[in-house]
């Protein structure tokens, strides 16, 4: 961050103060091969896959979150509690 920027909370906007409780979120959510092909995918032609992936009605953006999806955010304390404390919810 340059010295002259002034920087907020990614979540609620609030200001980070310079020396304050500031917090860096990094997250990445990958696909995940579990060594299985489905048969009958393989066995289709490239332009079956072609006009599926059209009517789907994605952008590429969208399908290539389906594969990576990468997030990086300056958070302050309450909204870093907030995540931690969503994240430990869902085990």
């Amino acid at each position: 961050m340059n010295k002259s920027e002034k920087s907020s909370c990614a979540r609620c906007g609030k200001r980070l103060k310079k020396g304050g409780d500031n917090y860096r979120l990094e997250c990445s959510i990958v696909s995940d091969f579990d060594g299985y092909l489905d048969p009958g995918a393989s066995k289709r032609a490239p332009e079956e896959l072609l006009d599926e992936i059209n009517e789907s009605g994605l952008t590429a953006q969208e399908l290539e979150e389906q594969v990576y999806y990468s997030l990086k955010q300056r958070l302050c304390f309450d909204c870093r509690c907030r995540v931690i404390e969503f994240l430990k919810d869902i085990s």
